[in-house]
């Protein structure tokens, strides 16, 4: 079938099938002509709701639902993974934050003082472009 664009119905139907005839993902692919068994599993998150799933897998062979439960857990551990990576980031920019309000609030006090300094006639600060 090559590059063949499936309506959102025949996606379901063949999900609804796959899924309810014990066949493998892959005699399914093959069947229809799908590039890869991965394009069925995106059809079954995008095409069904969680409750047709669920309903859906009670026909299955036990074996293929073990399988995609191993696959469920391996995307539960990836997004673990991944919260983890995000609040590891969130917890580096409050520290990189607090940094820079801390190099902000040295400056406008160094800067504060240079001008106390300079109203007492002392001068600090150089002129631009003037060489000395």
């Amino acid at each position: 079938m090559g590059n063949k664009k499936f309506s959102r119905g025949l996606k379901r139907s063949i999900c609804i099938e796959y899924m309810q005839s014990g066949q493998s993902r892959k005699e399914i692919a093959m069947k229809y002509g799908l590039p890869s068994t991965n394009l069925l599993s995106s059809w079954i998150q995008s095409c069904l709701s969680p409750l047709e799933i669920h309903e859906k897998c009670a026909s299955l062979p036990l074996e293929t639902v073990q399988m995609d439960n191993e696959m469920a857990k391996e995307e539960i551990h990836n997004v673990a993974e991944l919260t983890a990576l995000v609040e590891a980031q969130r917890k580096q920019i409050e520290k990189l934050e607090k940094q820079l309000k801390y190099s902000q609030d040295k400056n406008l006090a160094l800067n504060t003082l240079i001008d106390v300094i300079e109203e007492q006639g002392i001068k600090v600060r150089k002129k631009a472009g003037v060489k000395q």
